[in-house]
């Protein structure tokens, strides 16, 4: 391990050839240090050089956030089970199962009200918050790099694989047992797209803040 002498020198030495600091940190990164890590190193190198320490960023809007990325979770858990019950519902209707009594397809009118209630009302809310944020991240990029935000998502992204693992397990069980019907198969289709799409989204979005947030690498064989 390098002691913070020899980096200092090595640092020093790079300025003085008029590397840039962004290829300073693609140098760093090309000997395996962690991006984190390179930029921490620069900024105790400038702090050595300047007498000055660099100002620690401390998030003022925490709370805020918490409260927003929770609002869109709690609506998107909402508006997902609704739609769900809702599919479960027509499903019913349109593959009967022969030995069940009337009386359970006339109480599916009611749990098709109560999930249609839900989508109505979560959907909306959901898609306003998310817009919200959206924007947010637009006038504060900073807000992309959210711990909140990070380990909300993370969660949202943990119970959406285990739903696609589960409903995969149950298929492949009743399948094997023979006892797979055009009803079930349904069942497990709906919910395997619900899930999978909510993967998908906050997995892209994840992505996509993580591209937004890496500088880009300067050419190979340039200086600045």
């Amino acid at each position: 391990m390098p002691t913070a002498s020899d980096l200092h020198k090595f640092l020093d030495a790079a300025r003085r050839q008029g590397a840039s600091d962004q290829t300073l940190v693609a140098i760093l990164r090309g000997r395996g240090w962690p991006e984190e890590e390179a930029y921490r190193l620069l900024a105790d190198y400038f702090e050595s050089e300047s007498g000055l320490a660099v100002p620690a960023y401390k998030p003022s809007s925490s709370a805020k956030d918490a409260f927003l990325y929770l609002l869109a979770f709690s609506t998107l858990a909402t508006w997902t089970i609704g739609l769900g019950s809702a599919v479960f519902t027509l499903i019913e209707r349109w593959f009967p199962d022969p030995v069940a009594p009337r009386s359970y397809y006339r109480n599916g009118y009611y749990e098709m009200a109560g999930a249609l209630a839900s989508v109505i009302i979560a959907f909306p809310v959901y898609l306003w918050v998310t817009r919200y944020i959206v924007r947010e991240w637009e006038t504060h990029p900073e807000k992309r790099e959210s711990s909140v935000r990070k380990w909300l998502t993370y969660i949202a992204l943990l119970i959406a694989a285990g739903v696609v693992v589960g409903d995969l397990i149950t298929f492949l069980t009743f399948f094997l047992r023979g006892e797979l019907t055009a009803r079930f198969a349904a069942k497990v289709a709906t919910v395997l797209a619900i899930a999978a799409g909510v993967f998908w989204y906050y997995f892209g979005s994840l992505r996509k803040a993580e591209s937004v947030a890496a500088p880009a690498a300067p050419p190979r064989g340039t200086s600045a």
